[in-house]
């Protein structure tokens, strides 16, 4: 049963974004105004930090190219979306404050397909506010969302639009592609079901809380999973948008759920893992550790929090979830946790020179996260062990 959509004030939602920016505020931390956006092919890395974007080969770490707009003002935050040799972004806009209706965003191709990055075109006629989710290409088509409340579809190599949907807030989520649908979550509390063809809702259910979360699919169970700042994920049943079921956490979830071998897993702001099964939402474990105080190989009982807020999805391979914190507010420091995705049980952590805003990708048998820190913007962590491997830190350009 769908709930009748009530119109937020302005008001009401500044408040909740700027509770929302201010999530690890209260153990002291501190949130950037621009943490790495982080994604990879299974062979590359791409990175938006700073006024520009990198692609890393891997297992080399060797730089394959660089993007700089000509305007140095703006910078990039959303992870960014490489396809077939061209990548499409969104910048964060020419800082002019936070709330400011006149900032001017743009969106990008690229072609990298020849180991350099040539703009193909650029569009800062489209969205009005920033790009906090990264873009979404499938089949030639681009989908971007937006801060100002929209889903553009653009044609991938020319930047032509082809249809726009208007949500009723913002936008921070990346959309998910499944069979035709493209599902979408905002910050007006709802969850669209969109045809990816022509931008007609199909339908859309409001739920209690606000979601930056992207979307997760399940296609065995047909059921599409929302995580919330109401505090729980919900399962919806992907063609009517029905309620299924939800599970619980203990405070605001961020970041989507990782599924993997029929269950879920993820994280909320207070340092909590938990595991439920994807059919039903069953609990199946909750764990968490201190830092330096742990015993490895059995869950915790009662569960301790790790340490720091989890704004990051868990990443999850073979067996072994891993986790990315933000860590010791005090030292500023960040913390990557392995645990055993059937009990719980920690394997490793690794402390981390930087807090961890952003997702960890798994390429090869190292685990990658993406930090503000001089000693490198990004590092490569062994799966098996958690320990350091190597660190990336870009060239110094004028």
């Amino acid at each position: 049963m769908f709930i009748a959509k009530r119109p937020y004030t302005r008001l009401t939602i500044l408040l909740l974004i700027l509770a929302t920016f201010a999530l690890t505020a209260c153990s002291g931390s501190r949130v950037p105004a621009n943490w790495p956006g982080l994604s990879t092919d299974g062979e590359n890395l791409y990175v938006a930090y700073g006024a520009g974007v990198l692609g890393i080969e891997a297992a080399t770490q060797d730089l394959l190219w660089s993007y700089k707009p000509e305007n140095a003002a703006l910078f990039f935050f959303a992870p960014p979306s490489v396809e077939n040799g061209r990548a499409i972004l969104g910048d964060f806009g020419a800082a002019q404050g936070l709330f400011s209706p006149q900032t001017v965003v743009s969106i990008y191709g690229v072609d990298v397909s020849d180991g350099t990055a040539t703009t193909l075109w650029t569009r800062n006629d489209l969205a009005k506010d920033r790009i906090v989710a990264g873009p979404l290409q499938v089949d030639g088509v681009a989908y971007i969302a937006t801060a100002d409340n929209l889903l553009l579809a653009l044609e991938a190599e020319t930047g032509a639009e082809l249809w726009r949907f208007a949500a009723e807030f913002s936008i921070w989520a990346e959309p998910t592609y499944h069979d035709g649908t493209l599902f979408v979550a905002s910050l007006d509390r709802n969850l669209y079901a969109i045809n990816a063809a022509d931008g007609s809702e199909k339908w859309s259910a409001e739920l209690s809380g606000a979601m930056s979360a992207q979307p997760v699919v399940n296609a065995e169970t047909n059921l599409v999973y929302a995580a919330s700042y109401d505090r729980a994920v919900h399962a919806l049943d992907m063609d009517s948008g029905e309620e299924a079921w939800k599970v619980d956490a203990t405070d605001w979830i961020w970041s989507a759920p990782a599924l993997a071998d029929g269950a879920l897993y993820f994280g909320d702001s207070s340092g909590n893992v938990f595991a439920v099964d994807a059919a039903n939402g069953d609990m199946l474990w909750q764990s968490g550790v201190h830092a330096m105080n742990t015993v490895a190989g059995a869950a915790q009982n009662p569960p301790l929090a790790i340490k720091g807020a989890i704004q990051a999805s868990p990443a999850v391979q073979n067996g072994v979830v891993y986790v990315a914190s933000l860590g010791n507010s005090e030292s500023e420091e960040g913390l990557l946790v392995a645990l055993d995705a059937a009990t719980g049980g920690e394997l490793w952590q690794a402390t981390t020179p930087a807090p961890l805003f952003s997702n960890p990708v798994i390429v090869g048998d190292m685990i990658v996260v993406a930090l503000q820190s001089e000693v490198g913007i990004l590092q490569g962590y062994e799966l098996e062990t958690g320990d350091l491997s190597w660190s990336f830190q870009p060239p110094a350009t004028n």
